[in-house]
């Protein structure tokens, strides 16, 4: 398969500049009808980062920071929408909503993950090291052998090949397959997320 027909995880991270409840409103009312009205979207998560390496990021004075999770068919369906006639209006309600320049991630995956789209948690670990990144990989066994393979993504980031993320997905807040990541002095990032707002398309 062409690396550009590949189905592509996007990962945006950003401080926002309202309160929480704002940013909900904004979201479900305008951003995610845009995104899931988009060819080519597969999903579209929103949620807020709880904990970040195990500290709570709730209550951060300059503001919560959200994640956003669009499964897109390929490269091009992405590309498709940044250049298309509904980016405009997608960047005019998103941006005055960020304290800062989101960050963007992007990662290839290899299949999809229909279970995952509808949980309620995730947990994000990312590692550079080749040490942490074997790590990681033995948390994703141990994650699929709890909840199954269809609910974790892992994989490269295209923008920075030594970083590999793992994504685990759950309906609780306590992660098992992950537990020791701490106690193993790892240089892992890790954070959590509740989401809030999760769609999905039918895909063929």
């Amino acid at each position: 398969m062409n690396i550009n027909d590949k189905v592509v995880a996007e990962l945006v991270q950003t401080c926002i500049s309202v309160s929480l409840n704002q940013y909900k409103d904004v979201y479900n009312k305008q951003i995610h009808p845009i995104l899931m009205a988009q060819p080519g979207m597969i999903a579209a998560m929103a949620g807020v980062i709880t904990s970040v390496s195990g500290q709570d990021s709730t209550q951060k004075e300059d503001g919560a920071t959200v994640l956003s999770l669009v499964i897109w068919e390929n490269v091009h369906s992405h590309i498709d929408f940044v250049t298309g006639p509904a980016a405009g209006p997608f960047f005019d309600a998103a941006l005055p909503l960020m304290r800062e320049t989101p960050s963007v991630e992007h990662y290839e995956v290899d299949g999809l993950q229909p279970a995952a789209f509808n949980s309620i948690y995730a947990q994000i670990l990312k590692a550079s090291s080749a040490s942490d990144k074997e790590f990681l990989a033995s948390i994703f066994k141990r994650h699929a052998t709890i909840e199954g393979s269809e609910m974790a993504l892992f994989s490269d980031c295209t923008e920075d090949s030594s970083k590999k993320a793992l994504i685990l997905f759950g309906n609780s807040e306590q992660f098992e397959a992950a537990g020791d990541i701490m106690d193993r002095g790892t240089r892992i990032e890790r954070y959590n997320i509740e989401w809030h707002s999760r769609g999905t398309k039918s895909y063929h």
